[in-house]
């Protein structure tokens, strides 16, 4: 009984190290999946960072925060929130200055999703990595629970009267 509760717990690590060699390599790949679509974009870092190269895209999260925070101080030095834009009128498509805040947002909630990607596949990667580090660590332990369980012999305590 005490072997097949063994065998089970290494099949057991062996599956838990696949998941996390799976969860690191979708996590990798949706991060280049996302780096690879920010490319497309092209959206130039030299708009956000006037050292940067005039060449530079975003296409990590650390670019794509800093473009997100300096979007969000142009759009509010147009209008400090969107209600107060409109001033309690309908949205209106041919007010320049109501498209170029409309656009503002999307960019700067682009931006920001891009962000929580990248943050989505930093953890999946990490929660990869901490899955085969227990599946090593299980196979470990019933290794060594295999090899040592009939080694262990009690003997009796001698007492003196």
């Amino acid at each position: 009984m005490k072997r097949i509760f063994i065998i089970v717990a290494i099949v057991l690590g062996v599956v838990v190290i696949g998941s996390g060699i799976a969860g690191i390599a979708i996590g990798q790949a949706k991060a280049h999946n996302l780096s690879d679509r920010l490319k497309t974009e092209n959206v130039s870092l030299r708009v956000f960072d006037t050292n940067a190269p005039a060449s530079a895209i975003v296409t990590t999260a650390a670019q794509a925060q800093l473009a997100a925070d300096t979007l969000d101080k142009h759009r509010k030095a147009i209008a400090p929130s969107y209600s107060a834009l409109l001033n309690g009128q309908k949205f209106d498509p041919s007010n320049l200055k109501e498209l170029t805040y409309a656009q503002a947002m999307n960019l700067e909630d682009s931006m920001n999703l891009a962000v929580l990607g990248f943050g989505v596949t930093t953890v999946l990667t990490l929660i990869g990595v901490l899955a085969i580090i227990i599946g090593i660590a299980l196979i470990a332990v019933s290794m060594a629970v295999w090899l040592y369980r009939g080694h262990y012999r009690r003997t009796p305590v001698e007492t003196t009267v």
